[in-house]
């Protein structure tokens, strides 16, 4: 019997689910006052003016699509606050913004769905920003006093991330740069990656002062290098710096202030020093830059609409070093692609959960999965571009159409495990099985 052909079953007590951030869901109504509000405000081209997203923050809208996640059998939604929301002015708390927040948490608790709650996710209040986000240390103390705000409020929250991706914010924002507040220079990045941390350790010691019980990490996200030519020492060497100060440096500062490990996990990548391999073997017709030099991608790999190669590989490698070097329970808080057309999600998820499922078969430590996202929300700087959700919506008219990948993942979650074959039968188009038996078989055999 072929190994594809095995019920590969999750242990008891993992958790499936799905993430969204407040700023990417909720839209402009109400009152907030963010940097991103302002960025987008500058730059029009990324939102066309008839276009409105989830719209969460208007009573029903979260909801509704709340109710219609559950239907899909999610046990786990992680949501995030929004800090210009609370406290849109410094010292003013919008009493109505904690409301609304309470309401959304309780209808999760209705359908019997946990949240996990992001303290920031990229948006800081416009005051904030004013002081010079996160490359000035007053902004520690200021989010320390939030933090102390919002952790009374929800109490019932028992699982907390407190900043999310702090390795791509200071990259996007001080080195590239994409996100606000643009500004380009090591000494502010460097700044900026120290307050996070800072702002992380205080936040941790604050939740657990109110709630010694509840869990708490920061999302951190992994994009994994290999060397295109594993017997070549310095290109293993130089896959392994890069990992180190792409991510697992985020971790070292701040391990004894986690209580698990948090996940984010989209793409990976080879790594060579050979100018010529990585010219000819490089490709972005969708215009995606390479991270760093001798980034290359093998012929022949599946990838998203913006041109992220699908590689569950390189995610079971991260799951066995993250394991072997800090021996924390992991959280996957993000896990998918952009997809418009649902062409590979299904193949992306159902090769990644049989990686996590390989991993925990050899011993790591996985409470949960979450994919990224439940519903298609405002990517940042692509607007409502990029397609990540289980749930399409249309941007314009508001229309909910569940995708045929999101049925996949159902019947993962309420058999609590992987029908392989079945799955591959009825859910991976014609001309990708084959890969998908392959690529599943290679993984349960390595």
């Amino acid at each position: 019997m072929e190994q594809s052909s095995q019920f590969l079953k999750f242990p008891e007590g993992f958790l499936f689910g799905t993430s969204v951030s407040s700023f990417q869901v909720e839209g402009d109504s109400g009152e907030r006052k963010s940097d991103w509000d302002a960025f987008l405000k500058k730059h029009t081209e990324i939102i066309k003016p008839e276009e409105k997203g989830p719209q969460w923050w208007i009573k029903g809208k979260a909801e509704a699509d709340i109710d219609l996640t559950a239907t899909l059998g999610m046990q786990v939604q992680r949501v995030s606050l929004e800090w210009a929301r609370i406290e849109p002015e410094k010292g003013v708390i919008n009493q109505d913004a904690l409301k609304r927040y309470h309401e959304i948490f309780d209808h999760l608790k209705k359908n019997n769905i946990k949240p996990m709650v992001t303290l920031h996710h990229y948006t800081l209040p416009l005051w904030v920003a004013d002081m010079g986000s996160f490359a000035n240390p007053k902004i520690v103390k200021a989010f320390e006093k939030y933090v102390e705000i919002v952790v009374k409020e929800f109490g019932e929250v028992t699982e907390w991330l407190t900043i999310n991706e702090p390795g791509i914010l200071v990259e996007a924002a001080y080195f590239v740069p994409l996100f606000p507040p643009q500004k380009i220079g090591l000494f502010s990045a460097l700044r900026a990656r120290k307050n996070m941390l800072e702002a992380h350790r205080r936040a941790y010691d604050i939740i657990k002062h109110h709630n010694s019980k509840a869990l708490v990490s920061m999302a951190f996200a992994f994009r994994w290098y290999r060397p295109e030519v594993p017997g070549n020492f310095f290109e293993r060497k130089y896959a392994d710096i890069a990992n180190y100060l792409d991510s697992l440096n985020y971790i070292e500062a701040v391990k004894d202030k986690l209580d698990f490990i948090g996940v984010n996990f989209y793409v990976g990548y080879y790594l060579d020093f050979n100018l010529y391999k990585f010219l000819k073997h490089y490709r972005a017709p969708h215009g995606l830059p390479p991270i760093l030099f001798g980034e290359v991608r093998k012929p022949g790999a599946y990838i998203s609409d913006f041109d992220g190669p699908i590689v569950p590989g390189f995610f079971l490698d991260l799951l066995k070093v993250l394991h072997k070097r800090y021996h924390l329970p992991i959280s996957i808080t993000e896990n998918g692609l952009a997809d418009r057309n649902d062409n590979y999600r299904a193949f992306y998820i159902l090769t990644h959960l049989v990686a996590l499922w390989k991993a925990q078969r050899e011993g790591v430590n996985i409470s949960a999965y979450l994919v990224w996202s439940c519903i298609d929300n405002l990517e940042w700087t692509q607007g409502y571009r990029q397609e990540f959700g289980l749930i399409h919506i249309d941007p314009v008219t508001g229309e909910r159409r569940v995708r045929q990948s999101a049925y996949m993942y159902k019947e993962i979650i309420n058999s609590r495990g992987i029908d392989v074959q079945k799955l591959i039968d009825i859910y991976i188009p014609a001309d990708q099985k084959e890969e998908a038996r392959k690529l599943i078989n290679h993984l349960l055999e390595n």
